[in-house]
C-alpha cells in the first residue's frame, strides 16, 4: 500500500508534468497559427507563378524543356524530399509522413533521399538507407531562403541528368487537429502544376503566344521560382500540421494527467481517512 507521502509525491510530479504539457499546447497553438498565416501569404505569389507557367505550356507549341519532360536513363531514378519534425510528442505526425515516403520509394530502382527534420534522418538510418542530403533546423522557422536552398540543390542535380523525377513528401493540415501526408511530383512538371485549377487559365488567348527571348528560357527562370514557392508552402504546411498534431497530443496528455491526479487525490483522502481511523482505534484500545 502506498504511504501518504508516496501519493503526495506522485501528485506533485504529475502536476508538474501537466504544467509542461499545457505550456507546450499553448506554444504549439501560437506556432500553428503563425505558420498557417505565412502559408496563405505565400499562396498568392505561388498561384501567380503557377498560372504563368500554365499559360506558357498551354499557348506555346513545340516547347522543348528539361523541366517539362525527360527520358529516363537506365531505369527509374527519383529524388524524395521528405519533411518531418525535429522532435516527437506530436502524435502520429512523423510516423504517417515517413511511412508514406517509404512506401512511395519502394517502386524506384535508384533513389536519392533529401531529409528535412531530425526524425526523417533517424528513420532512414534505421532502415539502412543513406541520406544523401540533410537539411537541418528548417522546421523551426522556415524561410524562403531555406526553400530556395533546397530548390537549388535539386535543380542542379536534375539539370546534370543525375535523376529523372523529383517528389516532395510532406503533411498538409486538413482541419482542426487533422493532418494527412501527401506526395507531390515536382519534376518533370506533373499534376501539381494543374492542381486546384478552375479551367479558366488562358481565357481570351486563342492563338499561340510568343515569349521573349523564348518560352523555354522563360520556363528556365519561372520553374525554379515555382518550385521554391511550392517547397516553402510545403514546409509551412508541415510545420502547421506538426503543431496541430502536437496540440491534440498535449491536450490529451493534459486531460489524462488531470484524471490521474483526481484518482490519486481520492486515494490520498482514503489513505488519510484510514490512518485517522487506525489512530482512533489505537487510542480507544489504550484507554480500555
Amino acid at each position: 500500500m502506498n504511504t501518504l507521502n508516496d501519493i503526495k509525491h506522485r501528485i506533485k510530479g504529475i502536476e508538474q508534468t501537466r504544467q509542461i504539457t499545457k505550456a507546450m499546447e499553448t506554444v504549439s497553438i501560437a506556432k500553428a497559427r503563425k505558420a498557417s498565416a505565412r502559408y496563405h501569404n505565400n499562396l498568392l505569389y505561388f498561384n501567380r507563378v503557377r498560372e504563368t507557367i500554365r499559360g506558357i505550356i498551354s499557348h506555346s507549341h513545340g516547347i522543348e524543356n528539361v523541366f517539362l519532360h525527360k527520358e529516363a536513363a537506365g531505369g527509374k531514378r527519383a529524388v524524395f524530399i521528405v519533411i518531418s519534425g525535429d522532435k516527437g510528442l506530436a502524435g502520429s505526425y512523423n510516423h504517417n509522413v515517413l511511412n508514406l515516403a517509404w512506401r512511395a520509394m519502394e517502386e524506384y530502382k535508384e533513389r536519392y533521399v533529401f531529409t528535412v527534420g531530425q526524425m526523417a534522418r533517424e528513420f532512414f538510418e534505421r532502415k539502412n538507407i543513406t541520406v544523401d542530403v540533410e537539411f537541418t533546423h528548417m522546421t523551426l522557422d522556415p524561410t524562403v531562403g531555406d526553400a530556395r536552398h533546397i530548390t537549388e540543390s535539386v535543380v542542379n542535380l536534375y539539370s546534370q541528368n543525375l535523376m529523372d523525377e523529383v517528389f516532395i513528401v510532406y503533411t498538409k493540415k486538413e482541419g482542426a487537429g487533422a493532418a494527412a501526408p501527401e506526395v507531390i511530383k515536382l519534376l518533370p512538371l506533373g499534376d501539381a502544376i494543374w492542381a486546384e485549377t478552375d479551367g479558366k487559365e488562358g481565357a481570351g488567348f486563342y492563338e499561340e503566344v510568343h515569349y521573349e527571348p523564348s518560352a523555354e528560357q522563360v520556363l528556365d527562370v519561372l520553374v525554379p521560382q515555382y518550385m521554391t514557392a511550392l517547397i516553402y508552402g510545403c514546409l509551412l504546411r508541415s510545420v502547421a500540421s506538426e503543431h496541430s498534431c502536437r496540440v491534440a497530443a498535449m491536450s490529451s496528455a493534459t486531460r489524462n494527467a488531470t484524471d490521474i491526479i483526481n484518482r490519486l487525490k481520492l486515494a490520498y483522502n482514503r489513505a488519510r481517512q484510514e490512518a485517522v481511523t487506525e489512530e482512533v482505534i489505537e487510542i480507544t484500545a489504550c484507554r480500555k
